[in-house]
Order: C-alpha cells, then sequence, then structure tokens
C-alpha cells in the first residue's frame, strides 16, 4: 500500500510552529502567497497635507507620487534530515507512531524558522527608525524603558514585542524581582509582549550584528530583540512529504519532509522599527 502522503504532509501544515511561539507576532501573509511567491508591495511616501492653500493663492496643488514600491520574493525550502523507519507503512496506520515521526520533523522546521525569524527581526544598523542599545554599567530595565520611548517617539505604541534571553531574564530577576514576577504572570512588560528565547542574533562588542549562522566567539554577545507585529510577516507554502520505501541500501524505509516558507520584514529594503539589547 502506497504511503499516504496527503496525511503525513497535512501533520506538518496543521500549526507548524508553536501557538507560543514568537513568530506568531508578526502578520501572516501566506494568503498572498502564490506558485510559491510572495508579493509584498511597500508603500510609498505619503502626500503632504496644507491648510488653507488656496487662501490668496490660485496656484495648483503639488503632486506627489506615492506609487508602492513592488517586491516580489520567492519562498525558501526547508528539508527535513531523512529518517529511517522499519515498516514504514505500519507505522502509517499507528496514529500514534506516525505522529511521532511526524512531530519530530515538525518540531525541526519550527526551530529553524525561529532562529531565521530571530535574525531577521534584529536590526543591522542603529538609526532613525531602528535602536541597538548597549547596557553597559547601566540597568537592563532602564534600556527596556529606553526602547519603549524610542517606539513612543514614532508614534508606534501598538503591538510591540520583546524576546528575552534566559541571560537577560535572570538580569531583570536581580534587578526588580516583583517586576520578574509580574513578566511571568503576564507575559508584558512596559508596554511590550513579552516572549523568550536564545537563539538571537549575534553582535560584536562594538555593537555590530554578525551574519546568520556565525559561530559565536569570545566577546560575542546574543541580543534580546524588539520588533512591531505590524512590520514583520511569516508565511508558508507547499508541504511536500518524499518516501523511499523499502530502501536496498538501508534495508529499511525513509522520509524526509520539505517545507515552503519565508519570514522576514515588509519593509525588506529597508526595515524600520527593529530593536536589539546587549548587555
Amino acid at each position: 500500500m502506497a504511503l499516504q502522503k496527503e496525511i503525513w504532509a497535512a501533520g506538518i501544515q496543521e500549526n507548524p510552529i508553536p501557538d507560543n511561539s514568537f513568530v506568531f507576532a508578526s502578520t501572516d501573509k501566506s494568503e498572498y502567497v502564490e506558485s510559491n511567491k510572495l508579493h509584498l508591495a511597500e508603500a510609498g511616501i505619503e502626500p503632504e497635507v496644507h491648510e488653507n492653500y488656496f487662501a490668496g493663492s490660485e496656484t495648483d496643488l503639488p503632486l506627489a507620487s506615492i506609487t508602492d514600491i513592488p517586491n516580489e520574493v520567492v519562498l525558501n525550502t526547508y528539508s527535513t534530515d531523512r529518517t529511517r523507519h522499519r515498516d514504514l507503512q505500519e507505522i502509517e496506520l499507528q496514529y500514534n507512531k506516525r505522529l511521532s515521526v511526524t512531530n519530530r520533523h515538525k518540531t525541526a522546521l519550527a526551530k529553524n524558522m525561529g532562529v531565521r525569524a530571530a535574525f531577521s527581526w534584529a536590526p543591522a544598523t542603529n538609526n532613525t527608525y531602528n535602536k541597538i542599545i548597549t547596557v553597559g554599567a547601566g540597568k537592563f530595565i532602564d534600556a527596556i524603558i529606553d526602547m519603549q520611548a524610542f517606539y513612543n517617539g514614532l508614534d508606534i505604541y501598538d503591538n510591540l514585542n520583546l524576546c528575552l534571553t534566559a541571560e537577560h531574564m535572570a538580569i531583570i530577576k536581580k534587578e526588580d524581582y516583583k517586576l520578574y514576577k509580574e513578566i511571568l504572570n503576564t507575559n508584558e512588560m512596559y508596554g511590550f509582549k513579552i516572549f523568550r528565547y536564545n537563539k538571537t542574533a549575534l553582535y560584536t562588542v562594538a555593537g555590530v550584528k554578525k551574519p546568520f549562522g556565525t559561530v559565536k566567539a569570545v566577546d560575542d554577545k546574543n541580543c534580546s530583540f524588539t520588533w512591531c507585529s505590524d512590520e514583520t510577516f511569516r508565511c508558508f507554502g507547499d508541504t511536500e512529504v518524499y518516501e523511499t520505501i523499502r530502501s536496498a541500501a538501508s534495508q529499511a524505509d525513509e522520509i524526509s519532509f520539505a517545507q515552503r516558507a519565508l519570514v522576514g520584514n515588509i519593509r525588506a529594503s529597508n526595515p524600520k522599527f527593529l530593536g536589539a539589547i546587549l548587555s
């Protein structure tokens, strides 16, 4: 009996990342995926507003171009290693065993997406619209307050998120135990929704973001990072399952999954409203 691919693929497609993952604190763009391509459009400039422009003037209003910037991106393909199983068809008929196998592949895919989102949503530069704060001799909590002020200064108050590393959570616990307990109870802090994750982007002691996949050096620092859900996205495309039944080489069945997916910044060419805190 042939492996029922639709059943196995559905096990990966259904909730491909956990509900409590920080990756969900983004805009779902899956509905805009067509043929595993995502069509985004960065908004153009806003038109100026004039007060009483025609009072004493017959000059035509200025003409502003507000054309959106088209951006088409191809979803990446994330493939899991092959796993070997004896009598895969028998596993297929036993729900618990099949679920156990698919969950391991699903977990691997979810972890991969988490690492990539954490890197993508950490700023590469410190500028008008992105903030990198090095705590130094100050308090970590003060850095979070400063980060809140950064967003509020840009008139952004909603859909803000902060992902804290275990190291930084420990610092908060030492600085203000009462606040630490409130975070655990509410998952909120100073206007940020709180998440916890450790495989975050690496920065040098000078505050320079290191390339994805870089091995951590002695002086490198993992950041805690902030982002606005409205400025980041996640999307999923096709899911495929590949199987080799009764491989002669291994005298076993082999299975692998491929997930088309992408996480990133909606303003791909000029990401905005990202933050990183280093200590």
